[in-house]
C-alpha cells in the first residue's frame, strides 16, 4: 500500500513531528536549535504562516503551525532542506538529518488549537527535562506567560485571546492550566480521528473535502463559493437585512449577530476554508475564527 496523502488545503492547521535520523539526534548544539529556528522563521516569511507554538528536544521537534496556502509540503521541504544543510556544514557530515517522513496532524484549531499549544509545551515535562516547561529555553512557552517583546516567531496573542482580552490575565489563566495538568501528572488528552487529525470524525471527513477541493484545477473550483453566497442570501433575507450589510463593516447588534450565523453555516455546510470565508466577508482568517468560536461556544451552553 502507498503511504497516505497529506491532507492539505488553504488556512489548515497542524502539529508537526520531527524526528533525528542516524544517531537519533536532530539537535546537538545550541547554535543547531537556533539555525532550526532561523529556517523556519524564514519559512514564515517566505509562505505567510503562522506558528502557535514550538518545542525542541535533543531527538525530535514539535511545531504547531498553520498555513495560508495547501502548501504544507513544499513549507517542510524548506524547511527541512535549509536545516540539513546548516547541520552538515557545522559537523562535517553529510546526508539525511531527518528520520524517514515528518508527522502531520491536522488539528481542529476552533476546538482544540489551545489545548495544542499546550500539549506542545508540555512535552519537555513528559521528556523529563524540565519541571517548569515556561523557562525551558527551546520552546515557545515564555512567550505565552512572560510580557515579551511583540515581534517574536510565534503567534501567541492570537491564541491568548480566546483566554481573555486583557493580556496578562490570559497569561495567568494560561499558566495556571499548566500548572494543573502538572500537578495531576495528566497528559493531554486529545482526539485522533485515524491517525490524521485532531479531532472527531466528523471533523475528519470535512477536511477531507476541503482538501479534495484545493487539488481541483482553479477552472473546476466554485461550488463551495457558491453555496457560502446561497447560504448568505438565505440568512440576509431571514433576518431582513440586504446582503452587503452583513459583508460590511457595521457592528450594530442584529447585524453582528447574522454575520456569525452566515458565517458559522457557511463554515459548517458549505464545505471552504476559513481563509476563503475571511476573503468573502473581507476578514482577517481571526476574525473569522473568532466568529465560528463565538457561535459555537453558544450551541453548547
Amino acid at each position: 500500500m502507498g503511504r497516505p496523502r497529506r491532507i492539505q488545503f488553504p488556512g489548515a492547521c497542524y502539529l508537526i513531528t520531527l524526528q533525528g535520523g542516524r544517531s537519533g539526534d536532530l539537535f546537538i548544539t545550541h547554535q543547531d536549535r537556533r539555525q532550526f529556528l532561523t529556517a523556519l522563521a524564514s519559512a514564515k516569511e517566505r509562505f505567510g504562516l503562522k506558528v502557535y507554538a514550538y518545542c525542541l528536544l535533543p531527538g525530535r521537534a514539535l511545531v504547531l503551525l498553520q498555513t495560508g496556502q495547501a502548501n504544507l509540503s513544499r513549507v517542510m521541504q524548506s524547511v527541512g532542506t535549509s536545516y540539513t544543510k546548516s547541520f552538515n556544514s557545522a559537523h562535517g557530515s553529510s546526508g539525511k538529518v531527518f528520520r524517514g517522513r515528518f508527522q502531520a496532524l491536522v488539528v481542529d484549531q476552533e476546538r482544540y488549537l489551545v489545548e495544542m499549544t499546550r500539549y506542545v509545551h508540555l512535552e519537555p515535562v513528559r521528556a523529563k527535562l524540565t519541571d517548569r516547561p515556561w523557562r525551558y529555553h527551546w520552546s515557545s512557552c515564555r512567550h505565552y506567560v512572560q510580557l515579551l517583546e511583540k515581534k517574536t516567531l510565534v503567534a501567541a496573542e492570537e491564541v491568548l485571546f480566546t483566554l481573555g482580552r486583557n493580556r496578562l490575565t490570559a497569561s495567568v489563566r494560561y499558566l495556571k492550566t499548566l500548572r494543573e495538568r502538572m500537578k495531576a501528572a495528566a497528559d493531554t488528552v486529545i482526539p485522533v480521528a485515524r491517525g490524521r487529525v485532531v479531532g472527531h470524525e466528523s471533523f475528519l471527513e470535512r477536511v477531507e473535502g476541503r482538501h479534495e477541493e484545493s487539488r481541483r484545477p482553479a477552472g473546476e473550483r466554485g461550488p463551495g463559493l457558491v453555496l457560502a453566497r446561497r447560504i448568505l442570501a438565505e440568512v440576509a433575507q431571514d433576518r431582513g437585512l440586504p446582503e452587503e450589510r452583513l459583508l460590511g463593516r457595521a457592528r450594530w447588534r442584529d447585524v453582528s449577530a447574522a454575520r456569525r450565523e452566515a458565517v458559522h453555516r457557511i463554515w459548517k455546510e458549505a464545505g471552504i476554508g476559513v481563509t476563503e470565508i475571511s476573503r468573502l466577508f473581507n476578514r482577517t482568517p481571526s476574525a473569522i475564527s473568532q466568529m465560528i468560536r463565538a457561535v459555537e461556544a453558544g450551541v453548547k451552553s
